[in-house]
């Protein structure tokens, strides 16, 4: 429900920048939609949790993702656009890392980072035309699974995971080439800063659940090739 809550206020905010500059002039709508590259660049803590029960130099890693990326564009001005985008989540995979590599998959979850961004576009560069773009985002996570081989690794019957959502600004550098009058490409790079802890809580016979927690921030780089059609 909170997750669906912060979708919505993203979308509030999309539709409230529209509505406050609806007279200007040149409205144009675009919709892309294409592939991205999504480096996570992460770095995790050491699992911890009560004292005995977790040994040391335990660490996550987690594997970079392939997204199909789906945006729409309201352009207010020549310059100025207003752009929200998702995309299908992809399946998050978190692996062990340091002394825990031997682990191998830990958990998986489906990611999500709509965002909200001010787009502001070179129009006067022939052809391949520049824009700049920065915006907010907010990383959250759906269909969350620990993995049996991390429950196994302490002697638990079952496991489960929950990883915290965090809001972040968000900024971009693209290009965009005109086919003609209504198809473009677009390529852009984009970069965030994410930030979460997964806590774990494992039933533990003999002792009842046991519950340990790492914390996960990364700067994600993005790289997306787009279609885009304007109407």
């Amino acid at each position: 429900m909170r997750c669906k809550k912060y979708i919505y206020k993203v979308c509030a905010a999309l539709a409230f920048s529209v509505c406050s500059v609806a007279h200007a002039d040149d409205l144009e709508n675009v919709i892309k939609i294409g592939y991205a590259r999504v480096n996570l660049n992460t770095k995790s803590g050491e699992l911890t949790g009560p004292p005995g029960t977790t040994p040391p130099g335990l660490g996550l890693g987690v594997k970079d993702l392939d997204v199909l990326a789906m945006s729409y564009e309201r352009r207010l001005s020549r310059n100025w656009a207003v752009q929200f985008q998702a995309g299908v989540p992809p399946t998050l995979t978190a692996v062990g890392a340091g002394t825990g590599q031997s682990v191998g998959t830990v958990a998986t979850a489906r990611i999500w980072f709509p965002t909200v961004l001010a787009l502001y576009t070179f129009a006067d560069v022939p052809v391949i035309r520049p824009y700049i773009g920065l915006g907010v985002t907010y990383t959250f996570f759906t269909d969350q699974k620990s993995s049996s081989a991390y429950t196994s690794a302490f002697q638990g019957t079952s496991s489960s995971i929950h990883l915290k959502g965090s809001w972040s600004p968000y900024a971009r550098v693209g290009f965009e080439y005109q086919l003609d009058k209504r198809w473009i490409i677009n390529l852009e790079y984009s970069s965030f800063r994410m930030k979460t802890v997964a806590t774990v809580v494992t039933q533990t016979p003999g002792i009842g659940a046991i519950s340990r927690r790492v914390d996960i921030k990364g700067y994600p780089q993005i790289f997306g090739l787009t279609v885009g059609y304007k109407f």
